[in-house]
Formats: structure tokens, C-alpha cells, sequence
């Protein structure tokens, strides 16, 4: 018999969204994109619209319900491995059933919780355990499978989260091959007790921040610069051409440093990887 094609990345997007949409609340039709705003605004987009490698805020049940639907989307190709991370007391036990049924369906999966089920016995074959309790990736709840489709849904807690009645976190989902295959890396050495945190996701995180940053930086001085053209229109008599040349000169330079920083990101990411 023929090997299953493998799912195409947009059309990979559509089948998770769906599934994202059709687990939450009628009512649930928006997240917030993070470090993003217009005119001091948050900026919501709606689920359907969501885009990969873009960072959210996410609420205990959008969390669930992407995670939950990457590991949906991971069985309609059989086989291949699944990692899934828990990340309070007692939702490794609620979820045992659904393991079961998932690891019908591929070759392994690997489970993430700060503690084990009350009896080892009930994890069903092919499910290995992984204890994470006082390590970071505690903060982190995954949804992960590299291959046929590649894809990943990853979010961190944000600060005070485990206080929350309604805890948030950051993250993003992604069908990027390389970036999976760093976060593989990296949960691999923090299980091995290697290393001090998720690098991959702070370097992310940092790099979608700047860009965040630029992006609004220059629409504000696109605007200044327009209004000073207006003005220099109006009233030529006050903005000569001389003046308005330096002015413009400073407003360029500006706008070309700005588009310099996530080069700049990048540069010290590369620095500050182990």
C-alpha cells in the first residue's frame, strides 16, 4: 500500500484551526496577538486567522484546546513520535484515557508532568514518562511531533499564572521543520538535566518582540514624516528647504536604524546560545 501524503503546511493550518475552534466555547472567537498594539490598542485577531511562528496570549482553555488539537492533527498520519506536557497535578491522570487512544495511533509518546499517575501500570504501552516537577520545563505546556506533519503548539506561563483563577501564558503554534527540530534539542537536554532553561523559545520570543517593536516604531515615523511633507506644503514659508532636508535626513537615518535591530537580535541570539 501506498504511504500517506504528507500534509501540506497551509492546509496543515486550516485542519488545526478548525479543530482549535471546534473545542472551545461558542463565545471564544479571539485572541490577543502579544507585543503588539495600534494606537495604544491590543490588537485581537480571530481564531481562523491566527498565523504560525506569531506569539498570543493564550487563557487556561485556548491552551488546551491547541495542544489538544496538535495532537489530534499528529493522528492523521499514523506513526511517529508525540511529545505532550502537563503542567499541574492530576491532568496526566484525566488524561490516561485519551493516551490510549492516541497511542493507538502512533509509534510512541513521550509525557511530560511533574508527577507520575498513582500507578505506573495504567500508562498505556508506548507512553513514556518523563518527571518535570522543579525543572523549567514545568512552565511549559507542549504539544510537539516532528514529522508527518511536523508541527508544535508551545506557550509559558506568564508571570503569577499559578496564582490566576484564569492563568495566561505566551506561545505560538508552528509547522516549521528547524524550529521544531531546536525545541526537540533543547527538551531533550533540559530532561537530561543539561541545561537552565528553553533557549529556543527565548530567543523567539525575543526576536518577535523586537520585530514588534520596529514594526510600530517605523509606522509612527512613516506618519510624522507624511505630516511634515503636509506642512511643508501649507506653510513653505516657515519650512525652507533647507530645514526640511535636515529634518527629513535625521527621520531617514532613524527609520534605517529601526530596520536594523532584528539583524542586531539575531546577531546577539547567536551570541548567547550555548
Amino acid at each position: 500500500m501506498a504511504a500517506a501524503k504528507p500534509i501540506k503546511p497551509m492546509r496543515a493550518q486550516q485542519v488545526l484551526l478548525r479543530e482549535v475552534q471546534r473545542r472551545l466555547p461558542a463565545g471564544v472567537r479571539l485572541l490577543q496577538e502579544a507585543f503588539t498594539s495600534e494606537h495604544r490598542h491590543l490588537v485581537w485577531v480571530k481564531i481562523n486567522e491566527l498565523q504560525p511562528d506569531t506569539f498570543y496570549i493564550f487563557d487556561e482553555i485556548t491552551g488546551h484546546a491547541f495542544a489538544d488539537a496538535v495532537a489530534e492533527l499528529a493522528t492523521l498520519r499514523p506513526g511517529g513520535e508525540l511529545t505532550m506536557s502537563y503542567t499541574f497535578n492530576g491532568e496526566l491522570r484525566a488524561a490516561l484515557h485519551r493516551l490510549q487512544r492516541l497511542a493507538q495511533r502512533l509509534d510512541g509518546i513521550r509525557v511530560l508532568a511533574p508527577e507520575p499517575p498513582a500507578q505506573m501500570s495504567k500508562l498505556p504501552p508506548g507512553v513514556r514518562f518523563h518527571r518535570i516537577a522543579g525543572t523549567p520545563l514545568l512552565s511549559y505546556r507542549i504539544a510537539l511531533r516532528d514529522e508527518r506533519p511536523p508541527v508544535m503548539f508551545i506557550s509559558r506561563e506568564l508571570p503569577g499564572a499559578r496564582r490566576a483563577n484564569n492563568p495566561r501564558s505566551l506561545g505560538f503554534f508552528t509547522f516549521d521543520r528547524e524550529t521544531i527540530a531546536d525545541f526537540i534539542e533543547d527538551i531533550d537536554q533540559l530532561l537530561q538535566g543539561l541545561g537552565t532553561e528553553l533557549y529556543a523559545f527565548r530567543q523567539l520570543e525575543l526576536l518577535h518582540k523586537t520585530t514588534q517593536q520596529v514594526a510600530r516604531q517605523l509606522e509612527s515615523y512613516s506618519r510624522r514624516m507624511e505630516l511634515l511633507i503636509r506642512r511643508a506644503q501649507r506653510r513653505p514659508d516657515l519650512m525652507t528647504p533647507a530645514r526640511f532636508h535636515r529634518v527629513m535626513q535625521v527621520a531617514a537615518a532613524k527609520m534605517e536604524e529601526l530596520r536594523t535591530l532584528p539583524l542586531r537580535a539575531l546577531q546577539a541570539m547567536g551570541k548567547t546560545k550555548r
